[in-house]
């Protein structure tokens, strides 16, 4: 039997779920408000990959043992959500940032269509709470890694674009700011599946039993719950900061 997480790995899962799921949230209202693609994407997209995906088979893992039952359950719901999260973050890399290329429309139904058969799959072998390492786990990693490293990549591109423009006072400093918290938000979330994904390919254990692997998630974790706050929900402060920053280096 392998040893219960620790408290401090709890506190970095913890902050991501509740970060993740207020933003998330938030997000969807605002999309509702508005009728726009892109604050409904990127909010299914949190709350799809973070809270639903992320929370709901991690507690699939821990509940493995001594409750299968509920287990299954709470991997159908992850896996559900974890499918439409990565799909709508896809969309939103696509429609954001390259909406004038065509070409990335094939690409993005290809996705759709192998999340979809990969729930069937799992359906198949009837939702087992810990994914093993088969053709949907490597398909599974790539889209989902692929998704947040591509869209941390655009955000970091673009920061690097309205950074230009905040020192010539054609950029606002506080949404040029939201921009690289994006970007290291969604870099500390890919790179962290990405680790916790090889390791578990490498060496055939599941990452939740491996105590290194899930303090490293933890603390990915935390760090893309911090960036995502910031950009999402900051504190006045935060802003005042960023702004005066700016205004003093003028």
């Amino acid at each position: 039997m392998h040893p219960a997480p620790s408290f401090l790995v709890w506190v970095g899962f913890l902050a991501f779920f509740l970060v993740a799921l207020v933003v998330g949230v938030r997000l969807l209202l605002l999309a509702r408000q508005t009728r726009r693609l892109p604050e409904l994407c990127i909010g299914l997209g949190v709350l799809g990959i973070g809270p639903v995906g992320f929370g709901a088979t991690v507690a699939a893992a821990q509940a493995a043992h001594g409750a299968p039952g509920p287990a299954s359950a709470l991997m159908v719901f992850g896996s559900v959500g974890l499918a439409v999260g990565v799909c709508a973050k896809l969309v939103f890399n696509w429609r954001v940032y390259h909406p004038s290329r065509p070409g990335l429309r094939g690409l993005i139904v290809l996705a759709v269509l192998a999340q979809v058969a990969m729930l069937v799959d799992q359906a198949r072998q009837g939702f087992p709470p810990v994914m093993h390492v088969d053709w949907a786990f490597y398909l599974r990693t790539a889209l989902l890694v692929g998704a947040l490293l591509w869209g941390s990549a655009e955000a970091l591109r673009y920061w690097g674009k309205m950074r230009r423009r905040v020192r010539i006072g054609l950029a606002d400093p506080v949404v040029t700011n939201r921009f690289l918290l994006w970007g290291v938000g969604a870099f500390a979330a890919g790179f962290g599946a990405l680790v916790g994904n090889v390791v578990q390919i490498v060496t055939g254990t599941p990452t939740t039993e491996i105590p290194w692997v899930l303090a490293g998630s933890s603390a990915h974790g935390f760090v893309a719950a911090v960036a995502m706050w910031l950009a999402f929900v900051p504190p006045a402060a935060y802003t005042r900061m960023i702004a005066d920053r700016v205004s003093s280096s003028a």
